[in-house]
């Protein structure tokens, strides 16, 4: 009988502490290809899907440009610092280049993965709005 008391109350105490944020959408491998993309009414523009990174386990990146026929790559390594209340992805440039998204310049470039799953730009503050969604 102390058997299935015991088991109804672990039961129940797991029950009790699930967390149950359905909205939540935990993304745990962040490796892999990453695409730009817009909601409506922006989702056919062009510049609305021009970029992509590809982020590697070795904790190297590439970002790609596909915008008017031209493919521009830049590439560097990144880290992912992760807090009670965010996940963001650092990357450092091997070189400086006019497609780094940063307000302030330098070879610094970071996102923030929301609780969508989706990356956003951090350059959001200077009129830099990306958003990015993991390629299946």
């Amino acid at each position: 009988m102390k058997k299935i008391v015991l088991l109804f109350g672990l039961l129940l105490t797991l029950i009790s502490c699930s967390n149950n944020d359905s909205d939540d959408v935990v993304v745990s491998d962040y490796y892999g290809k990453w695409n730009q993309f817009a909601d409506q009414p922006y989702a056919n523009d062009p510049s609305s899907t021009q970029f992509s990174y590809q982020f590697n386990k070795d904790n190297t990146f590439t970002k790609t440009r596909n915008y008017d026929n031209k493919i521009t790559t830049l590439s560097g390594t990144f880290e992912i610092k992760t807090t009670e209340n965010a996940t963001t992805f650092v990357l450092t440039y091997t070189e400086q280049n006019f497609l780094i998204s940063s307000c302030t310049g330098g070879l610094l470039e970071s996102l923030t993965l929301d609780k969508s799953g989706h990356l956003n730009d951090n350059a959001s503050m200077c009129d830099r709005v990306y958003t990015y969604k993991k390629a299946k």
